[in-house]
């Protein structure tokens, strides 16, 4: 199936002959000889919802609210003569679920009227203005752990998008998987929120917000954003996500297809995200399989003074603390600034790795370092650890260092757990 974007402009031949498909399809499903008066068909003011109506039918098949009286409304522009009936997005695509049509060009090419009644529904199909049309390969780290695409069609003044994910199967083949939403422009960002078919219904999908600076969204080649969802295994997922423009449809369905990840996307999109397992957690020590060892990463926060050693008898210091509070890196080494910082403990709890990016005078601009942990449980303060990094004349060094540690402990009348 595949789910259209933007409104629907149809002739008033072709919707009467949508609303007979409509009404044909509901006398089937329910197995009915006569159809019900308008307000019980269509849903709308004194209506039986415990019997048949086309509300109930289409909002079985999506998350949506459905205005019963919205086509009853469109019957009656038929009837006044009316010679054009224009339809919304999200009825344009319930009613091709309903009918079980692919697009519209579909149901026009299998109910074809006249030749200039066909010509004329087709100019509206392609010529409509709310249906402009930008097409993109989507590209984010997915499932598998591996990166994965797929495309995606703008249309409508860039106010509604549609997702076509591809999942590869081991057939070499490849699953759809479909999404539709509408797109809002705040400032310098755009925020997308989507609907996603999940079987015969829709159901919430993914929140996007791409940043755009202050140019117009349709001439930028390019949208660097992150998404929040949930993935097929329906475990809440977050990361970053690419829009590269293509310049046709041909080339943006061919591309989405093919296996190649382009080198430059690649190096963006790889291991970006964040994978939430599905667990709710009844103690603290329940949040991560790493929870066991909070007490020890608890004890972390102090002063940390590394005392690099060189092959030629060079030694290099670096001091930092990690602030008992909110566990963030200071640097005390003076003219020397630490650009970015990870640490984790590995091994059950048995190694701490430190990861730093520096500028300034030490002579390294990376650098990795491990070692015990023994310093956190039975008090031995000064520790060996390796080291292996980038110096600031780009080689690659390696080698021991001596970690003196001095513990920093929180004042229990400081602490505020009630604190914003």
């Amino acid at each position: 199936m595949q789910i259209t974007s933007g409104s629907l402009q149809l002739t008033a031949e072709y919707f009467k002959i949508v609303l007979e498909k409509t009404h044909e399809k509901f006398l089937k499903k329910h197995r009915l000889s006569n159809l019900p008066k308008t307000f019980q068909l269509y849903g709308y003011g004194a209506f039986d919802d415990t019997k048949p109506s086309l509300k109930t039918d289409f909002e079985a098949l999506g998350s949506e609210f459905i205005n019963g009286k919205y086509l009853y409304d469109k019957a009656r522009q038929l009837e006044k003569g009316k010679p054009l009936i224009k339809i919304n997005q999200y009825y344009r695509n319930i009613i091709l679920l309903y009918l079980g049509y692919a697009d519209f060009k579909e149901f026009l090419d299998e109910n074809r009227k006249s030749k200039n009644e066909y010509k004329k529904q087709l100019a509206l199909i392609n010529n409509d203005s709310d249906n402009l049309i930008h097409y993109y390969i989507n590209y984010y780290f997915g499932e598998e752990e591996t990166i994965l695409k797929g495309h995606t069609i703008i249309s409508n003044n860039w106010k509604k998008i549609q997702h076509t994910f591809m999942y590869p199967l081991e057939d070499g083949t490849l699953r759809e998987h479909y999404s539709h939403g509408t797109i809002k422009k705040q400032g310098d960002t755009i925020t997308i929120k989507t609907n996603t078919l999940s079987g015969d219904r829709y159901i919430e999908g993914a929140s996007e917000v791409y940043y755009i600076g202050h140019k117009t969204p349709s001439s930028i080649n390019y949208l660097i954003g992150t998404y929040c969802t949930f993935d097929i295994f329906t475990k809440t997922v977050a990361g970053r996500s690419i829009l590269e423009k293509c310049e046709s449809k041909q080339e943006m369905e061919e591309k989405s297809k093919s296996p190649f990840i382009p080198p430059y996307i690649a190096m963006e999109i790889r291991n970006k995200r964040i994978v939430n397992d599905k667990v709710v957690p009844r103690h603290e020590l329940e949040l991560s399989g790493n929870s066991p060892y909070a007490s020890l990463y608890g004890k972390l926060p102090g002063t940390y003074e590394l005392t690099f050693d060189f092959d030629d008898d060079f030694k290099e210091v670096l001091k930092f603390k990690i602030l008992p509070t909110n566990f963030q890196i200071i640097t005390l080494t003076e003219n020397v600034y630490i650009e970015k910082d990870r640490f984790e403990l590995l091994n059950k709890g048995s190694v701490i790795n430190f990861r730093f990016s520096f500028s300034g005078i030490i002579a390294f601009e990376r650098v990795n370092i491990y070692f015990k942990t023994y310093y956190l449980k039975n008090q031995k303060l000064k520790q060996e650890g390796v080291f292996s990094g980038i110096d600031n004349e780009n080689r690659l060094v390696n080698g021991t260092f001596t970690v003196d540690y001095t513990e920093v402990k929180l004042e229990k009348s400081a602490i505020n757990y009630n604190a914003p």
